[in-house]
Protein backbone atom coordinates (compact mmCIF):
# COMPACT_ATOMS: atom_id res chain seq x y z
CA UNK A 1 0.00 0.00 0.00
CA UNK A 2 1.37 3.89 -1.07
CA UNK A 3 1.73 6.30 1.87
CA UNK A 4 -0.90 7.71 0.58
CA UNK A 5 -2.92 4.66 0.93
CA UNK A 6 -1.74 4.33 4.58
CA UNK A 7 -2.25 7.40 5.18
CA UNK A 8 -6.04 7.06 3.71
CA UNK A 9 -6.71 3.74 6.05
CA UNK A 10 -5.64 5.38 9.15
CA UNK A 11 -7.85 8.13 8.65
CA UNK A 12 -10.57 5.49 7.88
CA UNK A 13 -10.47 3.87 10.56
CA UNK A 14 -10.31 7.06 12.75
CA UNK A 15 -13.53 8.26 11.68
CA UNK A 16 -14.98 4.74 11.72
CA UNK A 17 -13.78 4.05 15.48
CA UNK A 18 -15.24 7.10 16.46
CA UNK A 19 -18.36 6.98 14.75
CA UNK A 20 -18.93 3.68 16.28
CA UNK A 21 -18.34 5.39 19.71
CA UNK A 22 -20.92 7.81 19.08
CA UNK A 23 -23.54 5.00 18.59
CA UNK A 24 -22.92 2.97 21.44
CA UNK A 25 -26.31 4.40 22.76
CA UNK A 26 -27.78 3.10 20.09
CA UNK A 27 -26.00 -0.31 19.80
CA UNK A 28 -26.84 -0.74 23.58
CA UNK A 29 -29.34 -3.44 22.85
CA UNK A 30 -26.55 -5.44 21.41
CA UNK A 31 -24.69 -8.64 23.13
CA UNK A 32 -20.89 -7.73 23.31
CA UNK A 33 -20.32 -10.51 20.90
CA UNK A 34 -22.79 -8.84 18.58
CA UNK A 35 -21.17 -5.54 19.13
CA UNK A 36 -17.22 -7.11 18.46
CA UNK A 37 -19.42 -8.32 14.72
CA UNK A 38 -20.25 -4.78 13.69
CA UNK A 39 -17.13 -3.03 14.88
CA UNK A 40 -15.13 -5.53 13.00
CA UNK A 41 -17.47 -5.57 10.10
CA UNK A 42 -17.24 -1.59 9.83
CA UNK A 43 -13.63 -1.25 10.13
CA UNK A 44 -12.93 -4.12 7.38
CA UNK A 45 -15.41 -1.70 5.16
CA UNK A 46 -13.03 1.14 6.18
CA UNK A 47 -10.17 -0.99 5.12
CA UNK A 48 -11.85 -2.18 1.93
CA UNK A 49 -12.19 1.65 0.84
CA UNK A 50 -8.42 2.31 1.63
CA UNK A 51 -7.20 -0.07 -0.31
CA UNK A 52 -10.00 0.46 -3.49
CA UNK A 53 -8.78 4.10 -3.25
CA UNK A 54 -5.11 3.54 -3.03
CA UNK A 55 -5.43 1.00 -5.71
CA UNK A 56 -6.85 4.18 -7.93
CA UNK A 57 -3.98 6.36 -7.01
CA UNK A 58 -1.26 4.01 -8.03
CA UNK A 59 -3.34 3.01 -11.07
CA UNK A 60 -1.81 5.26 -14.65
CA UNK A 61 -3.05 8.88 -14.26
CA UNK A 62 -4.01 8.45 -10.45
CA UNK A 63 -0.88 10.40 -9.83
CA UNK A 64 -3.40 13.53 -10.91
CA UNK A 65 -6.23 12.77 -8.89
CA UNK A 66 -3.96 12.55 -5.39
CA UNK A 67 -4.24 15.83 -4.07
CA UNK A 68 -8.23 15.87 -4.58
CA UNK A 69 -8.55 12.33 -2.71
CA UNK A 70 -6.40 13.70 0.09
CA UNK A 71 -8.02 16.95 0.21
CA UNK A 72 -11.82 15.40 0.70
CA UNK A 73 -10.37 13.09 2.99
CA UNK A 74 -8.16 15.39 5.30
CA UNK A 75 -4.81 13.42 4.37
CA UNK A 76 -1.96 15.66 4.73
CA UNK A 77 1.32 15.18 2.87
CA UNK A 78 2.90 14.65 6.57
CA UNK A 79 0.55 12.18 7.00
CA UNK A 80 1.33 10.21 4.17
CA UNK A 81 5.43 10.61 4.60
CA UNK A 82 5.09 8.75 8.02
CA UNK A 83 6.50 5.25 7.90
Amino acid sequence: MSPVGRALHEQFEQVCRSELQRLRRKTAALTAEDREQVDALALEVAQRLAVHLDAALEAPGGEGITPVVMRLFAVEASDAMRP
